[in-house]
């Protein structure tokens, strides 16, 4: 073979090289502008099914709107009735301002979680329940706080639960006569029998009732002073073990008053399994 022949196939691969060289590259460019139009094409599309669900969701938010109005002021919903239950200190009308419900508002506009935090404000409401029964009834359970003394704080006269917590203060207009309470500083801890001891009271497992007491002190010393008016009688409970000496003190109440002897009788005090009984001193009641 010749050089000259040799020379000219090599250009003629060359050239046929250049020539698939440039075919690829338009076929390259061809296919990135193919690309490029259909990812615009997808993204044209997107957002147009975007758009019309954005509508359609529009549209659906303002019927839905449109269908809430319409049903919070329609007659068919007024409220005809309203049942209160559960209240003893406040009345019907009173928890019906508080509640900030009335008749012939609408039942479905009446937020029942708003009515029944309002309720839950008040003193002497430990909890409220509000029940909504459509069309047009609702129903108000109230679970009042009782109150079993009276304390004095900072010059002002409070009602107190069984356990000595503050409830609200002494009003004129609704006065209840209960047991004054009185718990030294240093007898805190003793508060904690409280509850029982007036259970025991509401179960007449005692010997008088709590109408008759006229006031509790708790004092330091584990020791319980209770005074009773009507028969004038003072009691002091020792604490320590004191359902024990509340048992010494009813066998010791009955057998005075079987004897006849009660009416003599000033105070009764129990302690180390022991009770001891002072008399009063003829003429002026005092105990000898």
């Amino acid at each position: 073979m010749s050089v000259a022949g040799t020379n000219k196939t090599r250009l003629t691969l060359i050239k046929s090289g250049k020539k698939r060289i440039t075919r690829n590259t338009a076929k390259k460019r061809s296919d990135r502008n193919f690309s490029a139009a259909d990812v615009l094409l997808t993204m044209m599309r997107k957002a147009c099914i975007s758009g019309v669900c954005l509508l359609v969701l529009a549209v659906i938010g303002v019927g839905c709107l449109a269908g809430y109005r319409w049903m919070t002021t329609h007659p068919y919903f007024s409220l005809q009735d309203i049942k209160i239950s559960g209240n003893h200190r406040l009345t019907y009308g009173e928890i019906l301002s508080l509640a900030d419900v009335n008749l012939s508002k609408n039942s479905l506009a009446v937020n029942i979680g708003e009515v029944e935090n309002r309720l839950s404000g008040n003193l002497w409401i430990d909890s409220a329940t509000v029940k909504r029964q459509l069309p047009g009834k609702l129903h108000i359970l109230i679970r009042e706080k009782v109150p079993h003394f009276m304390v004095r704080q900072d010059d002002q006269l409070y009602y107190c639960d069984s356990r000595g917590g503050l409830i609200a203060p002494v009003a004129p207009g609704k006065f209840t006569s209960l047991p004054f309470l009185n718990i030294d500083s240093d007898a805190m801890d003793k508060a904690a029998i409280l509850p029982e001891f007036m259970g025991k009271l509401r179960r007449r497992e005692l010997p008088f009732d709590a109408g008759q007491i006229a006031w509790i002190d708790i004092k330091g010393g584990d020791r319980m002073e209770i005074f009773m008016d009507s028969p004038g009688l003072k009691v002091l409970l020792g604490l320590d073990n004191w359902q024990e000496q509340l048992s010494h003190l009813n066998t010791v109440w009955n057998d005075l008053k079987n004897r006849g002897e009660f009416r003599d009788v000033a105070a009764i005090s129990t302690g180390n399994g022991r009770v001891w009984v002072e008399k009063r001193t003829p003429g002026n009641g005092s105990p000898r």
